[in-house]
């Protein structure tokens, strides 16, 4: 495999290009089941006489999904906004001091959103959603699946694992 300066190393094939880009499957996966289940709502509001119930909670559901998840592959890609003028202008040591304490309190935090998340997931198992009647487990397990990917994804950038964004593509954000 060579890399070509432009645009970073080649990417991984097969099962491995699932596991690295699971974020962006599962979150492109909840966009489309929003957009269906909306769609859906809107077509059975306006051409029956009863709309669809099950439509806003399945949009919900998969907004959930679509948030925790997404939020995920903006850590892959340094998509998360930072403020570090002052810090960039500190000595070397001080900088290194407050970006590693930064790296704790981030690991902290999201540690402690995959705890929560996962108490309350397993609390709401025995809470059915208003309509469907799932678990609202569907609901909050997001949360705490999401956080944790969080921390795979924070400590991979941090020893130095490197993804690239394809720039031709439309949505670049990058």
């Amino acid at each position: 495999m060579t890399t070509d300066p432009e645009r970073g190393p080649p990417g991984p094939r097969g099962l491995a290009w699932l596991v690295d880009q699971f974020e962006e499957i599962i979150a492109s996966l909840a966009a489309v089941v929003i957009i269906l289940s909306v769609g859906w709502g809107v077509l059975t509001r306006y051409i029956t006489a009863q709309p669809a119930a099950w439509s806003g909670e399945i949009a919900t559901l998969a907004f959930a999904w679509l948030v925790f998840f997404g939020a995920s592959a903006c850590i892959k890609y340094h998509m998360h906004p930072t403020i570090d003028l002052l810090v960039n202008r500190f000595p070397d040591s001080l900088r290194r001091l407050v970006v590693g304490v930064n790296h704790l309190l981030m690991l902290s935090f999201l540690a402690f959103m995959v705890w929560f998340g996962t108490r309350f997931a397993i609390d709401a198992w025995e809470s059915p959603s208003a309509v469907l009647r799932l678990p609202l487990t569907w609901l909050y397990g997001p949360v705490a699946f999401g956080f944790a990917l969080m921390i795979v994804r924070y400590l991979q950038v941090m020893f130095g694992k490197t993804w690239y964004i394809d720039e031709d593509r439309e949505t670049n954000a990058g």
